[in-house]
């Protein structure tokens, strides 16, 4: 019996020193286990640093890019508003200068009206016309083709257009 005992004490020990040697090896598991999610939670760590730094960095450029567009856009404001002045006088310039022009005009169209009205007050058109059927009788060939061409040119100028 004393030997059945040193086997079950020897087989009691063999399981305790498997255990013990299986439980070390849990125990250097359960620490490399550990120091590996140290490593990544650091690694976790330092990637969102990084990429909160990277988003800052970007937020500061995209911040500076945008307050340039504004200054661009408050300049293209400023010369647009400036061009409208300029353009807005020029075309008052313009417009005084076509006044004066028309007005200049108006008055010498007057002054040829009134004095065609009175050259044609002046004419004897009874002795035009007779005037006018003495150089048909005396060159008629002339007169028809005269006729011809005004003819041609009233109905050329009075023809319908498309």
């Amino acid at each position: 019996m004393a030997e059945k005992k040193k086997s079950v004490d020897k087989a009691i020990e063999e399981v305790v020193e498997e255990a013990e040697s299986g439980l070390d090896g849990v125990k250097d598991s359960l620490a490399k286990a550990q120091q590996a999610m140290e490593s990544a939670k650091t690694t976790m760590q330092g990637a969102y640093g990084k990429a909160r730094d990277t988003v800052q960095v970007a937020a500061e450029r995209a911040q500076v890019y945008l307050e340039d567009a504004k200054k661009y856009l408050a300049e293209a404001r400023e010369k647009s508003a400036s061009l409208a002045v300029k353009t807005r006088e020029q075309a008052e310039v313009l417009y005084a200068k076509s006044k004066e022009q028309y007005e200049e005009l108006s008055e010498k169209a007057k002054d040829l009206y009134g004095k065609a009205k009175d050259r044609v007050a002046e004419m004897d058109f009874k002795e035009k016309g007779d005037q006018v059927v003495e150089y048909v009788r005396i060159n008629p060939g002339k007169a028809i083709l005269i006729a011809l061409a005004v003819g041609f040119v009233v109905g050329y100028a009075a023809r319908p257009r498309d």
